[in-house]
């Protein structure tokens, strides 16, 4: 029939109608006898001159001959393309224009993953946008860094024959060999109006890193009970990222008790800048809200490449694109009124090219090269008060080395902070002599000037503790510093303050006759302003310092007190009872010349019997 000829005319559903003209196409067909106008055009696509039939090419299955013919596939047909043509499709894409759609299966309106189709070059991917989830947050996030001007430029693997993996790069490999992937560190540190409709719920944070499947991961902070106005996380992430050019964050702000998302927002990687960010969040229709915002901190490490491998974003983008990308630097030191100077560099501005610059702004004509030189600095930071602050590590930046390298090379998370100054040779020189005696200075202070303290019962968790004090201490100093030391003992939170606490000094002298026993020790309460090192140094024997309350030691004065009042009243009533029966017994002594009478006898034994009953 007529209509199963039509078919069988239909090569692809792909390409246009053979029997019609494409638009500028000449209308005149050479005929031949007994062959229709496709029969021709067939020829001229079978032809073996011809590009399209190429066995490599993926134009010679979809049938498109001129450059701005659009192919249209719908998501199954297209997935089914990625998976078996992957870098065929990504070569056909750099001269056709491709189309995928929703499935027809989608009664519910959902959209398909358009991130998969983006990575092999499809320039347009069809969404329902009458359904808000996440394929239609992340298209609008891919079109949000320029503005929203429906144009993104791809990545230079795709299109540009001067980048190394051109032709090479398949999206859905997970193994790639000799290729090292770029280090970020992501943290979270707090959230401000985070659920703008619950003010009890207990938020958490879910970060999914959105690419090529070797990249994508997911993370989850722990969730913060019943705090969506100030919630703080302070959690850091790590995680490696091979192909940055199509990476996307996505922050979700999750419901722990009911796993319901309140606000989310997808930035792409590349748009992300380093350091303290606020992030503002968007509702789930991606509407922003204006006063919910995460305040994050981020930065890229550069890759460590080691043996044969090679940092993979050398490999999936240009080399002068790279070189072209300026960044900030600052250099401390600089002569002017500012205490330090911003430069701008590129990728591969050594420090001799830098420091050229810099005596360049300067504007000192008789200045040489020669005097000056970079020193990179090391601040370490002391996480706790009390904790002995370490000197500052320097060293001198050769003029070769590259100060991109440098800034990536530094890891805060380690403890320190770095920076740049700017130093003469007459400078470095003076610096180092005084550096050196001020370090033996402190070397012989530190010896003279500081002892060490042992200090018991400082709490149930906590027998006791050695600190290091200066010799000038008090005893309130020290008692300072102890409690420092156990700030998270529950028995020192419910009495914070130095000043209801003493030290208790408890010295054990030792025995004249080493036969004999021990001698119990004696304890004595220093003041408050009584300097701990003298007291110390007075010992002759075991001593130790013990940590009481002032209410404990009132407590026990008080019974001491009564202790001793009762038996120095004992005492006396014993004493006076012996005297007693001491003083009755002359009287019945006779004595031959006593001049009293019996009945003087008799009323004295009487009065005395009573005084004593």
């Amino acid at each position: 029939s007529s209509r199963g000829k039509e078919r069988k005319s239909r090569k692809s559903i792909f390409g246009n109608n053979p029997g019609r003209l494409s638009p500028g196409e000449s209308a005149t067909l050479a005929k031949a006898s007994g062959k229709g106008p496709f029969d021709v055009m067939r020829q001229t696509w079978e032809d073996p001159c011809s590009p399209y039939n190429s066995p490599a090419s993926l134009s010679a299955i979809i049938r498109t001959p001129k450059c701005y013919h659009i192919s249209s596939l719908n998501e199954n047909a297209a997935k089914r393309l990625c998976r078996r043509y992957s870098q065929k499709l990504i070569q056909h894409t750099t001269c056709q224009l491709l189309r995928t759609y929703p499935a027809a299966t989608r009664i519910d309106s959902s959209n398909p993953h358009p991130l998969i189709f983006w990575l092999h070059g499809v320039q347009l991917v069809a969404l329902n946008y009458q359904t808000d989830d996440l394929p239609l947050q992340l298209n609008a996030a891919m079109f949000e860094a320029n503005g929203g001007c429906g144009y993104v430029l791809k990545p230079p693997v795709m299109w540009d024959k001067n980048c190394s993996m051109y032709q090479q790069f398949c999206p859905l490999e997970r193994d790639l060999d000799n290729k090292e992937p770029a280090i970020y560190s992501l943290t979270i540190v707090s959230g401000q109006n985070v659920c703008p409709s619950n003010s009890t719920g207990s938020p958490c944070i879910e970060i999914d890193v959105l690419g090529m499947p070797l990249d994508s991961c997911h993370f989850r902070t722990k969730p913060i009970h019943r705090n969506t106005l100030n919630p703080m996380w302070n959690e850091q992430f790590l995680f490696r990222v091979h192909f940055e050019d199509l990476v996307f964050l996505r922050f979700a702000v999750v419901e722990n008790n009911s796993s319901a998302v309140t606000a989310q927002r997808i930035i792409p990687l590349k748009a992300l800048k380093r350091g303290y960010r606020h992030v503002q969040l968007h509702n789930l229709h991606n509407e922003a809200l204006e006063i919910s915002s995460l305040f994050i901190n981020s930065r890229r490490m550069e890759e460590s490449p080691s043996g044969n491998t090679l940092p993979a974003s050398t490999l999936f983008s240009m080399g002068e694109k790279k070189a072209a990308v300026t960044h900030k630097v600052t250099i401390h030191g600089v002569p002017g009124p500012e205490p330090f100077t911003v430069f701008n560099v590129s990728g591969g501005t050594t420090a001799a090219q830098l420091l050229h610059q810099l005596l360049a702004t300067t504007k000192d004509t008789e200045s040489c090269a020669a005097d000056y030189f970079l020193m990179e600095e090391k601040s370490f930071i002391s996480k706790e008060k009390s904790e002995c602050r370490k000197p500052p590590f320097q060293r001198v930046i050769g003029p070769e080395e590259g100060l991109v390298q440098l800034l990536n090379s530094w890891f805060p998370e380690e403890g320190y902070v770095g920076r740049i100054i700017f130093k003469t040779r007459e400078e470095n020189l003076n610096e180092r002599n005084v550096f050196q005696e001020a370090k033996e200075d402190a070397a012989i202070s530190s010896e003279d000037d500081s002892f060490f303290v042992q200090v018991h019962d400082v709490s149930p968790e906590q027998p006791r503790t050695v600190i290091k004090a200066p010799r000038f201490s008090t005893a309130q100093d020290v008692i300072q510093q102890t409690l420092c030391k156990a700030k998270y003992s529950y028995s020192i939170l419910s009495n914070p303050n130095p000043s209801d606490y003493v030290l208790l000094e408890e010295v054990t002298k030792e025995p004249a006759n080493k036969k004999s026993s021990t001698s119990k020790p004696s304890q004595r309460i220093l003041s408050d302003q009584e300097c701990v090192f003298q007291a110390q140094s007075k010992w002759k024997g075991a001593g130790k310092f013990i940590l009481k309350l002032k209410e404990q030691v009132q407590a026990a004065r008080d019974d001491k007190r009564k202790g001793i009042s009762f038996t120095s009243e004992l005492k006396k009533l014993t004493k006076s009872s012996k005297q007693y029966r001491g003083f009755i017994s002359p009287p019945l002594q006779v004595l031959p010349d006593s001049p009293q009478s019996k009945d003087e006898r008799s009323a004295c034994s009487l009065t005395f019997s009573d005084i004593t009953e």
